[in-house]
């Protein structure tokens, strides 16, 4: 099942990037659209505003949506809050955690990370993409180190865990769980055993004014593609 963090407020947007027009659509609702159109996952939750999540759902058709939990004052608190709405779940249940903010996600991208969570040994997912960059360290303006880039990953959402190991790490003290800056970062920590899949290009995040018109651009590709096919 699919838990979506929607609970941010845009500080460098201005406003709540999970509530932006994308091609005359909220973005939240491209992200929750990918998880239904996924037969891998059976139910949606979220965190965020739970009255207009809940709305935006019903008037979109959005079946499997579950339920919303309120936002913590960081991430993985908010992470943390949404679990408390999986309680009656066993703890094999896989688990993905998404940030709403990518809202190009796709379908295939959902199931290609769900398949890897059901192998044996797996505590955890990520889908990454190979950093095209030379990556260098520097202090005081000047430069200390090179990175060797063909170990460097840039790590995407979503993240797939069993419930198990969520609620194992999220055990933590909230100082422990406030610095971290995702979750499988919390169960690497912890000494478990986290794997990557291909993510994809187009799984970019809403974080500034310019990524609307990236974004925007790769939803009307699709379009036409879809037209066209």
């Amino acid at each position: 099942m699919a838990l979506v963090l929607a609970g941010g407020s845009g500080t460098r947007m201005g406003r709540p990037k999970q509530f932006l027009d994308l091609l005359g659509l909220p973005a939240l609702l491209h992200t929750l659209r990918a998880f239904e159109e996924c037969a891998a996952v059976t139910r949606i939750h979220a965190v965020g505003d739970g009255e207009r999540v809940e709305e935006l759902a019903r008037e979109a058709g959005v079946a499997k949506y579950a339920g919303c939990a309120l936002p913590g004052e960081a991430r993985s608190l908010s992470t943390r809050n949404g679990l408390k709405l999986l309680a009656d779940e066993p703890p094999e249940t896989i688990v993905l955690v998404h940030d709403g903010a990518r809202c190009l996600l796709t379908p295939e991208l959902v199931g290609r990370v769900v398949e890897a969570a059901l192998s044996d040994g797996v505590d955890g997912v990520v889908p990454s993409i190979p950093v095209p960059d030379t990556i260098k360290v520097a202090e005081g303006g000047c430069v200390k180190e090179t990175l060797d880039r063909s170990r460097l990953h840039a790590v995407q959402t979503p993240q797939a865990f069993p419930l198990g190991v969520l609620r194992e790490v999220y055990g933590a003290s909230e100082g422990s769980l406030r610095v971290a800056t995702d979750d499988a970062s919390l169960v690497e920590a912890s000494g478990g055993r986290v794997v990557v899949v291909p993510g994809e290009k187009t799984n970019i995040k809403l974080t500034e004014p310019a990524d609307l018109i990236f974004a925007e651009a790769i939803l009307g590709a699709r379009l036409r593609q879809e037209v066209g096919s």
